[in-house]
C-alpha cells in the first residue's frame, strides 16, 4: 500500500497511532471550516445537536465549551471513538455529550432527534448520497438545519492522498440530493472559495 493510499484509509477511517496522528493534522488543517461551520450553525442554549464523522471530538468539545446544547456525535471508527471518549470525558459523564461507534451509511438514530445536524469533510466516503439524505432527514426535526462542509474538488485535487477512495460531488449534486429529499438548500463558499458549505433547511 502506497503512503497516500494509507493517509487517505486514515482520513476515512483513523485506527490507531496512525489514526491519532492524521486526527491531530485534520483538525489543524480543518480549523477555518469548524469555525465557519459553528458560525453557520446558530446554535441556541437547548438546541439538540449531531456530529456526522466526529473524529476525536474536537468540534463537540468546542461546542460544548461555547453552548449548553445536548450533543451527540457519531464516528465510523471504533478508534477514534475511545479517544473521543477520553478527551471529551467530563461532558459525557455529565450528561451532555453522547457519542457512539457508527457508521453514516448505516446509521440508527430515532426520528426527530436533533434541531442542527452537521457534518465536516465527510461526504467524500458516503455510500450513497440520496440514502445518507433520507437518513438525516429523518432524524432532524421539523423546521431543522443540516450542514455539509467540505472542500471544492480543485481543492481536493491538490491534496495527493484524495486520489484513493474519495468521492467528487459537484455543488450541484448535492443540492440536487437535498431538494429531491424534501430539503430547502443553499451553498455558501467559505475559506475563499476553496471550501464551501451546503444548507439544508427542513422547512415542514
Amino acid at each position: 500500500m502506497s503512503l497516500n493510499n494509507y493517509i487517505a484509509k486514515q482520513f476515512s477511517n483513523p485506527i490507531g497511532v496512525g489514526g491519532k496522528l492524521v486526527s491531530f493534522v485534520m483538525n489543524r488543517q480543518n480549523h477555518p471550516l469548524y469555525e465557519e461551520t459553528i458560525r453557520l450553525l446558530a446554535l441556541s442554549d437547548n438546541d439538540s445537536v449531531l456530529d456526522i464523522g466526529c473524529g476525536n471530538g474536537y468540534v463537540l468539545k468546542l461546542l460544548a465549551r461555547q453552548y449548553n446544547c445536548k450533543l451527540s456525535g457519531i464516528d465510523s471508527s471504533a478508534s477514534i471513538i475511545k479517544t473521543a471518549y477520553r478527551k471529551c470525558r467530563k461532558y459525557i459523564e455529565s450528561g451532555v455529550m453522547m457519542l457512539s461507534c457508527q457508521n453514516v451509511n448505516t446509521m440508527s438514530l430515532a426520528d426527530n432527534s436533533f434541531d442542527k445536524v452537521y457534518t465536516i469533510n465527510t461526504v467524500y466516503f458516503w455510500e450513497n448520497l440520496d440514502d445518507v439524505m433520507v437518513k438525516i432527514r429523518h432524524v432532524l426535526k421539523p423546521n431543522g438545519l443540516f450542514i455539509n462542509t467540505l472542500y471544492t474538488n480543485e481543492t481536493l485535487s491538490r491534496f495527493t492522498h484524495t486520489q484513493f477512495g474519495y468521492k467528487r460531488f459537484t455543488a450541484e449534486q448535492l443540492r440536487n440530493s437535498g431538494s429531491s429529499n424534501g430539503f430547502d438548500v443553499s451553498t455558501i463558499p467559505i475559506m475563499n472559495g476553496a471550501a464551501y458549505c451546503v444548507l439544508y433547511h427542513l422547512n415542514v
